[in-house]
Formats: C-alpha cells, structure tokens, sequence
C-alpha cells in the first residue's frame, strides 16, 4: 500500500550534551515507543540525524538535529464501514465507544475491513469531521474478541496527552472476566513478565525468571462462583499484550471460551468452550484525565448480553 511520509518530532542537541547513543536518546524523548518500534524506524530509514540516515548505535554530538517520521497510509486505503457504533460520548478531543466482541481495532495480518478504524471513518465521513484523527489514533487497545469501553483521541494534542496516560499509569481499567474455575485464593495481585518466548515468537506466555518479556501486574478479585466458572473482576497496573488472558492462564483459571491459552485439564464444559466463539472477558470500566480540561472522565458498564446468556444458561 502506499503511503506518506510525515516529520512527528525533531530534537536539537544542545551544546554540552551528554554523549548518547540514538536509540537511547530516542527512548528517552519518546517514552510511548517501545526499544524494538524506535530500532525498526532507525532500520527503515525513518529517523534521520542531520538529514541522513542513521544507525541505532550512532552517538549523538552537540548540535545534531534528529527528525523522527511516521508513515501514514492515504486516508482513501481506509475503507469506510457502515456500522452502528454505541457511542457512550463524543466530543472535539475524543469519543468513547463501546467495542463490540468479533471487531478487530485497527486493519492488519489480512484484515482490511470491518475493523474498528474502518468504522469510524465512515463515522467522521458521515459526521463531516475531516480533520478527525484516523490514522495512529490508537492509545488503547482491546483484542478482537474482547468487548468493551475504549477511548480514541481526534487530535494529535488529545493522542500524546491520553497516550501518557495509559503509558504513565494514571487512567483507571477494570475489566470483567468469566474464568473456569474458581481462583485460589480469590483475591489476589499477579505479577510476572510477559511477553514472546525467544523460542517460540508466535507464543506469548510468562516468564517465570524474567528472562524475556516485561513486567505486568493484574489485581483480581473473584465477584462470584458457580459451579463451573467464576466471574472475576481484573485491574491492570500495565497494559501488555493479552495480560489478562496469560495470567489468567498462569493461575490454571483460563478465561470461557479462549481457545488461545485454553488448559483442556480446567476446562469444565467442552459444550460451552467450543460454542460460546470468543474468549469471555469485557472492558467495563475506563477513567483518565480529559486532554483539554484535565477533568476526571468516567464511564462504566455491565456485562454485553452475551456473557449474560452463559451465566443464565449454565447456572443452574
């Protein structure tokens, strides 16, 4: 697909300057970007340093000047969706939605529509909001199958206020999770690094040792026990990668129907598992600073009615 270059930051090195290297440097001045993403733009030519391509490694001298670039997609790539989004608010900043189970957030690995950001392009289109961010937008993100309230920011101002945010661990997320099982003891913290095992890049799990990956924190708590599942409540101290799914996973209480980071020996009802079509687990419960105002914005909400048909269905 094609795209277009755009110049994000730029950085001059003042006289006297600590020698550092451009990654580091970088890291530092971009505390949202992850060491692999600010390695990657280095490799693919999209950081310069004096208007010249670079190495991760370079070490920065007084008076350098380091641009970093995004690439965009064009706008037209992005193919609208007619879909009626449950809007909980809108306003010039950002909009509040909640995402429904089976909406992947963003196009990527295939998926080109249908997706969350196709869907709001067809809302701005129809809402004659051209200036309204789409691309990049993202700060938060929720798995495909995960249902739930999610912020998207519709400026660049609102996008690096609500990304330091979620990055510096001032917002408030509280998801709701349907689990086999019933955890042990049933309150408790989990904190252990997740992330790819080097041996494995497609499997992410918990590194007991802290050899790879990064470290999370979930504090749950058990709301109610049946004699299959058990509802639990889980709030994020950090916002890694399928973080609820793989500590669930670890604690031997995997989530309803996650085929993903399934343990068949917990699964207490194979019916339910294979028929449900998504993994159990819902945003309900989202808080942070609105970008302009600094007012506390909150929004909550109960279980979808999907995760009430199986608490009906199998509480018996």
């Amino acid at each position: 697909m094609s795209s277009i270059k755009h110049l994000h930051a730029s950085f001059d090195i003042p006289e006297g300057g600590q020698a550092m290297r451009l990654d580091h440097f970088l890291s530092i001045k971009l505390p949202n970007k992850s060491r692999n993403v600010i390695q990657k733009h280095i490799k693919m030519q999209m950081v310069l340093v004096n208007d010249k391509k670079s190495k991760a490694s370079y070490q920065l001298k007084p008076f350098d000047k380091v641009e970093w670039f995004e690439s965009f997609r064009k706008l037209e790539e992005l193919i609208p969706y007619d879909y009626p989004l449950d809007i909980l608010e809108e306003n010039d900043a950002f909009i509040v939605i909640n995402k429904p189970a089976n909406m992947s957030m963003h196009p990527g690995l295939g998926v080109y529509k249908e997706t969350l950001q196709n869907a709001l392009q067809h809302h701005y289109n129809v809402t004659n909001q051209p200036t309204a961010l789409i691309k990049d937008c993202l700060v938060q993100r929720l798995d495909k199958d995960t249902s739930g309230i999610v912020v998207i920011p519709k400026t660049v101002q609102a996008r690096e206020h609500l990304g330091a945010q979620f990055q510096g661990k001032s917002t408030n997320r509280v998801y709701h999770a349907i689990v086999w099982g019933t955890p042990d003891p049933q309150k408790g913290m989990i904190k252990k690094h997740i992330g790819r095992n080097p041996d494995d890049k497609m499997s992410i799990e918990v590194s007991d040792d802290g050899v790879f990956g990064k470290e999370a924190i979930t504090h749950y708590s058990t709301i109610a026990s049946y004699p299959q599942f058990s509802i639990v409540e889980c709030i994020l101290e950090t916002g890694r990668t399928h973080q609820i799914r793989v500590h669930m996973q670890y604690i031997d209480h995997p989530l309803v129907g996650d085929k993903r980071y399934e343990k068949v020996q917990y699964t207490a009802n194979t019916t339910l598992q294979n028929s449900i079509g998504r993994h159990c687990l819902h945003a309900r419960l989202l808080h942070f600073d609105h970008p302009q105002t600094l007012e506390r914005m909150k929004y909550e909400l109960g279980l979808p009615d999907d995760l009430k048909e199986i608490i009906e269905k199998y509480v018996k």
